[in-house]
């Protein structure tokens, strides 16, 4: 049955849609306007891909999002695509964080030609191109055809500048980079004048474009063979884009990373920092091909100072250092569907992770693995609060997560700086842990780092460093909770135990190195003595505590334990002793002394040891550690 919505209803369900989702309109308006070639056809029906609808779902995305039945009721098919832009934008926008890999636009955030290729290609054929330009193949075998099928012979050449029938020799770099091109251009030429949509740029004129270089300038959204011969020079000096990687070159397109490498050669050699290869910078590069090898890229570096007391580094026996100093866990997953924080295990959407995640608590150090230059990117999509570090041998590490950040962008920086600390921010669950993201690349490609900090100490010193300070802090001043284990948690067990603090069945607590029940309640009652926030975690606040309280109660527990059997014994001795003499504030006084032994942890436990006594025959009590009074990992 035809629709009986014409245009305007059809426009004012997807404007009002765009509107309830946080869609941008604009966006959402050309999406419907590509699919149905322009008409806006609620009844659009491809009968060689059944693609059905306003926005042309597949059978199979229609039935995901219970939209069978109803692909031509455009109320219906445009909340489905609203669902679907979320999605697609959720995916892309992960990984690509977890990739590091450039979005096809070249923008610091998805676009609406990214959100409409995630549309017509799907979230895994997005990232499917996206690992084309960036390893030279498709990680997906149907995207080649995919491609093609969303190719029109009619328009390729004049919008790429290549004849269309090139395309069958063309390998998966270069189809890819011509594809983004290709839709890049035609997304920014779609007119609505009925809502007021105009063409940003309209599609190039069948003639040949004028030289990038015409004006003396290359700069971000030329294209062209000065470009390519820009890049080629860059990729020759070992220069690298925000990425760490080479640069693109078959398609000639000055984007973002060609930018983001142009300006950290005009970094490095004290230039300007434009992103823009003005004659200045282009001379300078010239000048640095003319030298022999070993001396490009050469700058002048300040004189060395003199340390003061030489530190110790968190280092492994490669040279690597720990990049978060007192936390060594690896975190368990945060989503459903996802595996635990090491390298390589599986990811929502079939992906694997491409770091660690080290687990920590908001406002932990964080350090550099080793020298180099910093670049920073605050609030970096999913990544969150970001650092990258391109190090002198060429390999490049990641920091997703952080809250804040202590370094500036082309910072040069060494193994141990601290680069910021441990945070929350980016896409890291509300119920998830607190962690940091991190990541090892070496010629362009993500490497499990534990092969390089294996051996690595993981320790942390007293104070959090600044920037160009070294972190060495002891294995001992890490956070503790449910789960750790260790030396560490061996010596707070009897640090505990000392003090008098016992499991919640009163019993002394084994140094079995395993932080389980008992361990977290005599925590818990440590930080209730103490007036802390009660929550079974051993951090800073208190290890603080039990380092002041330590001495002086260590002293008292004995001093008192010494004294409660006297006391517990000869009560009523003292008691009829001071009411035989009439002696009233002596027997105000034993009470008070007797009831004072009460209030603390070790008294109330003698005294009920010392009934216990009284009542049945000495049984020897042993200790019950951690691993035994819990049955399994899940209780600790």
């Amino acid at each position: 049955m035809a629709s009986t919505h014409d245009r305007k209803e059809v426009l004012d369900i997807i404007e009002k849609q765009a509107d309830r989702s946080g869609i941008p309109r604009d966006d959402f308006m050309r999406f419907a306007y590509i699919e149905t070639g322009g008409n806006f056809n609620p009844d659009a029906n491809n009968t060689k891909s059944g693609a059905k609808g306003l926005f042309q779902f597949v059978p199979t995305t229609a039935k995901e999002f219970g939209l069978t039945g109803h692909e031509f009721d455009p109320v219906a098919n445009t909340r489905a695509a609203a669902d679907l832009y979320e999605r697609n934008r959720d995916q892309i926008v992960d990984r690509s964080a977890e990739t590091g890999r450039p979005f096809l636009s070249g923008s610091a955030q998805p676009n609406g030609m990214d959100m409409y290729l995630a549309h017509q290609q799907g979230g895994g054929g997005y990232a499917s191109i996206q690992s084309a330009i960036d390893t030279g193949k498709f990680s997906r075998k149907d995207t080649h055809d995919n491609i093609v099928n969303n190719i029109s012979s009619r328009d390729f050449e004049r919008v790429t500048g290549k004849p269309y029938e090139s395309i069958s020799g063309m390998d998966d770099r270069e189809l890819a980079t011509s594809f983004s091109q290709y839709w890049q251009a035609k997304y920014a030429a779609i007119e609505i004048a009925d809502r007021g949509i105009t063409a940003s740029a309209p599609l190039p004129a069948a003639q040949g474009r004028p030289s990038a270089l015409a004006d003396g300038v290359l700069e971000r959204g030329e294209r062209g063979n000065d470009v390519r011969s820009l890049q080629e020079s860059l990729n020759q000096l070992g220069v690298r884009d925000g990425q760490g990687n080479t640069l693109e070159t078959n398609s000639g397109i000055y984007g973002k990373n060609t930018q983001d490498a142009v300006r950290n050669f005009q970094q490095t050699h004290s230039l300007e920092q434009t992103g823009r290869a003005d004659e200045q910078t282009r001379e300078a590069i010239k000048a640095q091909l003319a030298l022999p090898q070993n001396e490009r890229n050469a700058t002048e570096r300040p004189a060395a100072q003199p340390q003061a007391e030489a530190k110790p580094q968190a280092r492994a026996e490669g040279g690597a250092t720990w990049p978060a100093p007192g936390n060594d866990q690896i975190n368990a997953k945060d989503k459903p569907g996802e595996g635990r924080g090491e390298f390589g295990t599986s990811r929502n959407g079939g992906r694997t992770h491409g770091g660690v995640d080290i687990q920590g608590d908001v406002g932990d150090p964080i350090v550099a693995f080793g020298g180099g230059r910093v670049t920073v990117k605050p609030n970096n999509g999913a990544a969150g609060n970001t650092v990258h570090i391109t190090h002198d041998d060429g390999s490049l590490t990641k920091y997703f997560h952080l809250n804040d950040i202590s370094v500036r962008n082309g910072q040069r920086i060494e193994a141990g700086d601290q680069l910021g600390t441990m945070g929350r921010s980016g896409n890291t669950p509300s119920h998830g842990d607190t962690h940091l993201h991190f990541e090892l690349w070496r010629n362009g490609r993500k490497i499990d780092p534990m092969s390089e900090l294996r051996g690595a100490d993981r320790g942390a010193g007293d104070h959090p460093a600044k920037a160009g300070e070294h972190v060495a802090k002891p294995a001992g001043e890490q956070t503790l909770r449910d789960g750790s284990r260790g030396t560490a948690v061996s010596e707070l067990q009897e640090q505990l135990g000392r003090l008098g603090y016992k499991d919640a069945q009163g019993q002394p607590l084994a140094r079995d190195g395993i932080y389980g029940d008992a361990t977290r309640h005599a925590v818990e009652d440590l930080q209730r003595a103490q007036g802390l926030k009660v929550d079974g975690v051993f951090g800073p606040q208190s290890r603080a505590a039990l380092k002041s309280h330590a001495p002086e109660q260590a002293a008292e527990t004995q001093d008192k334990q010494a004294a409660a059997g006297k006391e517990s014994g000869g009560f009523l001795d003292r008691m009829f002793s001071a009411a035989r003499n009439g002696d009233g504030e002596s027997v105000q006084k034993a009470i008070t002394d007797f009831t004072s032994t009460l209030s603390q942890p070790w008294a109330k436990h003698q005294v009920q040891e010392q009934a216990q006594t009284q009542t049945q025959p000495q049984q020897a009590q042993p200790q019950a550690p951690d691993a035994a009074r819990n049955s399994g990992d899940l209780q600790r």
